[in-house]
């Protein structure tokens, strides 16, 4: 079995008794998203993957933030001006940042997590997703090769090519398609041949923008389903009764209660 194989039969595994509970952006419901108390808090409430972005900066350290720009997440537009582009920024100049003083349960300053700090944190256990937002795949290749992380993360994202890219470089490395995106704007079979040529094992679709057929064509291809973003108790029930394999959600610890109460209707 091959490292990507590993990955995803723990989580078929792991979501034998309803989906398996992604934390997006860690315990974002509670904490500022995408640092590294956020992605604590998820690892407390016994969360088995965790969902993060990571886009480079102008000195090409990957760092986990999910907009092109630092302003709504960060205190950049104080510090650097409005409308900073990470792209644009140094690592340096991104440490000096707040990236949690804009939440409501803000503790005190939050530093910028880099890819390397956040599966340091998840190590060894929980699975982590990585979405790509921006950068090269050798880049992110290299940085999963230099923390031991391959065989327990998943790299995505909605540009195919990058997975593609990636899947090249590391073979062995776990990889998923993002969607709808403008290649497909449905789950339709077009996306099922591009995760098979591209060897991902995994489609990770918008909830909303599903169908009971979807799901079933994507499992009858041997592929798995993770859905972004479920924070209601009747979409979390939904996507169980649809038999989806993860779903992501802002509340985790909300959501691994309603998991609790799935398994206990289904032992029934």
């Amino acid at each position: 079995m091959t490292q990507s194989e590993s990955v995803f039969v723990r989580l078929a595994d792991a979501g034998r008794g309803g989906p398996v509970v992604v934390a997006h952006r860690g315990d974002s419901a509670h904490f500022a998203e995408n640092t590294l108390p956020a992605f604590a808090s998820a690892l407390r409430l016994g969360v088995r993957m965790q969902e993060f972005d990571v886009r480079p900066t102008r000195d090409g350290v990957l760092v986990c933030l999910h907009d092109a720009t630092l302003d709504r997440t960060t205190d950049a537009a104080q510090r650097l001006g409005p409308g900073a582009l990470v792209a644009e920024t140094t690592w340096a100049e991104v440490q000096q940042l707040d990236a949690a003083g804009w939440h409501a349960t803000a503790g005190g300053p939050t530093g910028v997590p880099t890819l390397a700090d956040v599966l340091a944190l998840l190590a060894p256990d929980c699975i982590a997703m990585v979405e790509h937002k921006a950068g090269d795949a050798a880049a992110y290749v290299a940085a999963l090769r230099r923390a031991g992380a391959v065989d327990r993360s998943i790299l995505q994202s909605f540009d195919w090519a990058f997975v593609a890219a990636a899947k090249r470089s590391a073979p062995d490395l776990a990889v998923a398609l993002l969607g709808p995106n403008e290649v497909c704007a449905t789950l339709s079979a077009e996306a099922i041949d591009a995760a098979r040529r591209i060897g991902a094992g995994m489609l990770h679709w918008q909830a909303t923008a599903l169908t009971a057929a979807e799901v079933e064509s994507c499992h009858a291809h041997g592929l798995l389903l993770c859905t972004y973003t479920t924070d209601d108790d009747l979409g979390f029930h939904g996507g169980s009764a649809l038999g989806l394999d993860a779903m992501c959600t802002n509340r985790p610890g909300h959501m691994l209660r309603q998991r609790e109460q799935i398994a206990r209707l289904r032992a029934r």
